[in-house]
């Protein structure tokens, strides 16, 4: 009889043309045909007198006539002579991993068994050793794309989708051979001549994969993937937590009412019975409605999981091109998951079971005040934790011109927005500071007489606090109605150079300390108090930067001489160090909105984007500005400027996507 399903996923799920239903144990007839072993026997067993009398089994669907070499056989054996499936039982076994006699098909069609060591995807056969030789000398078959047995069965899905390749996604079949820069986008030869015949920067994909894989990183993406996976996992745990605190919620009221029963039999009677009648449906609503939500959360786990599973067998296995491809489609889908995730699984609620106090048993009060009520549903939303990468497009918006005639041959060295959206700029060679207001343009200056090295907002006021290496000092000064006026100074232990808003007043600094010359970095108080702790690096420390996450717990400092960055928490312990061999002379260093974190790389003419732990996500060279300096972005956490020493009178600007 046949049998409905859903089909849920029909590239990975096929069912037998005889039963209708899920394949079980496959078996493949010459003309490539699958069915059921138990349908093929039964098959076979109502044309038993054909195939006996022509010695031959008709296929069912395409009514070619397959020679039957066991005359005189059941048709239990008869089915079981023609070879297994194993893509079909591959794609069936629920661990993804083929189940089933590992033989050469090439041996089996002759009679011999023998083990296959080998798989060609093309041809869709094991081969013994013997005849994978063979296969690979041969004219039409030695360019056939063969796994190891072990290779295959270990993710045969994956390898099936790797061994189709990757074609041009406007011109099915084509090859992906070439680079445009204009359009960043990978493009076969009929592109070439159709859409990009005018772009001036095409050049050979293979020239171009060692930067763009460096660029678009596949390991981060594998490792975004798997952070939603467990944020998912994270949410589901605590929609089961909360299913199990509703039971024992309910059954702690009804043992509650059960004591009470003692002094108030009748009330309590009636009582528990409510209790337990509207607790349970409550329990029940809730409970179908979380195992829904769940439902639908572990289908979003397995698309991620599918997805970076994917990911992973082409690096493992595929070439650099079909690495850069899959990186670059698997981005857009996990844009799809994060926004998934914001819109519906960031939050869940929780429901608590409580008894609301009844005025009209007043009167049983004096025996127990807080029992007696009806019962009530209270809800609360639970935030879930989430370290979810997020892997944010850059887009460049242009340049803004700051030219200044009273400030010659400037070097901007350090650079923050105001809470006003106003714009300071701490110019090194003149020792002025700049004050923009939100379209960029000059609303005053302040000369601070002395050599300034970086600034930043403190706090959430608009005073700034300016560093001045050679004097050992941190100037704070107040930025109100388009004035710059000085309010305090502090004088530090060392030189330095770095600065960054903490909370409540606090800054943190970095510097050289007169120890060697070792690169230093200070959480410094109102009153100018310091808690120095040495960066060890092998490296003198001039020339630092320094950002503090958002939650106040983590610090990051760029050592220029180091080419590296470093991350401690509050306490001085050391999380990573980040020191790629594509980060050279790293200067400036800022968060995005995500806590992401970003470094200019002075030296190598790129900004480096990370993870909050140290993962790098993406290199972004395309219209980075020729050594860069400061690094800022605005309030809100999506749009930042860069300086640079090239073109000095030149902020370069650039946006989130």
């Amino acid at each position: 009889m046949a049998c409905s399903r859903e089909d849920t996923d029909s590239e990975e799920r096929q069912n037998c043309p005889i039963c209708l239903c899920e394949f079980k144990i496959p078996r493949q007839l010459p003309c490539m045909h699958s069915f059921c072993e138990k349908c093929l026997q039964d098959y076979i067993s109502s044309r038993e007198e054909t195939v006996k009398k022509l010695n031959k089994i008709v296929c069912p669907i395409c009514r070619q006539a397959v020679s039957s070499e066991g005359k005189g056989k059941s048709s239990t054996i008869l089915a079981s002579m023609f070879p297994i499936n194993v893509i079909l039982q591959s794609i069936l076994s629920d661990d993804a991993k083929v189940k089933v006699d590992r033989s050469c098909d090439s041996c089996h069609s002759a009679g011999n068994i023998r083990s296959a060591q080998d798989f060609c995807v093309e041809c869709e056969e094991g081969m013994c050793e013997i005849c994978s030789e063979v296969h690979r000398n041969q004219k039409m078959s030695r360019n056939h794309v063969i796994f190891s047995m072990e290779e295959f069965t270990s993710n045969p899905q994956n390898v099936m989708r790797l061994a189709k390749g990757f074609s041009c996604s406007e011109h099915d079949g084509e090859a992906i051979v070439f680079y445009c820069k204009n359009h960043e986008s990978a493009c076969c030869s009929k592109c070439c001549i159709l859409s990009h015949r005018n772009c001036v920067s095409v050049s050979d994909m293979n020239k171009e994969l060692p930067r763009l894989l460096q660029e678009t990183n596949p390991d981060s993406i594998i490792e975004q993937m798997k952070n939603i996976e467990s944020h998912l996992k994270s949410f589901t745990e605590v929609n089961e937590s909360s299913i199990s605190l509703l039971e024992s919620q309910v059954n702690d009221l009804i043992n509650q009412i059960r004591d009470l029963r003692k002094k108030i039999n009748g009330v309590l009677d009636e009582l528990e019975q409510n209790v337990k009648m509207e607790g349970h449906r409550i329990c029940k609503e809730e409970t179908i409605r979380k195992q829904e939500e769940n439902h639908h959360c572990q289908s979003l786990i397995n698309s991620v999981r599918n997805s970076h599973s994917l990911l992973e067998t082409v690096k493992k296995l595929g070439t650099e091109t079909q690495v850069f491809l899959m990186t670059e489609k698997m981005k857009s889908q996990l844009t799809s998951y994060m926004d998934q995730i914001d819109e519906r699984y960031t939050k869940t609620e929780s429901t608590t079971i409580l008894l609301e106090k009844n005025p009209q048993v007043q009167l049983f009060m004096s025996i127990s005040p807080d029992s007696l009520a009806k019962i009530i549903r209270k809800r609360e939303l639970q935030r879930i934790p989430s370290k979810i990468i997020r892997n944010c497009q850059i887009q460049r918006e242009g340049t803004i011109d700051i030219t200044d005639k009273d400030c010659l041959h400037p070097t901007y060295f350090g650079i923050t927005y105001l809470y006003s959206g106003h714009l300071i700029l701490a110019e090194k060679s003149n020792h002025i500071l700049q004050l923009l207001d939100s379209a960029y343009n000059p609303i005053t200056s302040y000369e601070a007489k002395n050599y300034i090295f970086d600034v930043c907002v403190v706090d959430d006021n608009d005073e700034v606090a300016v560093t001045m290496p050679f004097k050992k000092r941190v100037q704070f000064l107040s930025v109100t109605n388009g004035k710059i006026t000085t309010t305090r100074t502090i004088t530090t232990r060392f030189e330095c150079y770095g600065v960054a808003s903490a909370r409540k007043g606090n800054i943190v600094i970095t510097g050289e300390c007169n120890l060697g010359g070792k690169p230093y970095w200070s959480l410094v108080n109102h009153e100018g108090k310091e808690s120095c702790h040495l960066i060890d690096c092998e490296s003198l420390g001039s020339w630092t930067y320094v950002a503090v996450d958002s939650s106040f717990t983590r610090v990051y400092i760029t050592v220029h001489m180091a080419h590296s960055l470093h991350c401690f928490d509050m306490s001085g312990k050391q999380k990573f160090v980040y020191h790629p061999d594509s980060l050279r002379g790293p200067r400036g260093v800022t968060k995005d909105k995500y806590d992401n974190v970003y470094v200019a790389g002075y030296g190598s003419n790129n900004i480096h984007q990370l993870t909050p732990d140290g993962v790098a996500i993406q290199i972004i060279s395309n219209g980075v500005p020729s050594k860069p300096l400061a690094i800022c972005f605005n309030r809100d956490g999506d749009v930042f400027l860069v300086t640079n020493e090239s073109d000095a009178n030149k902020l370069y600007q650039y946006k989130l996507k």
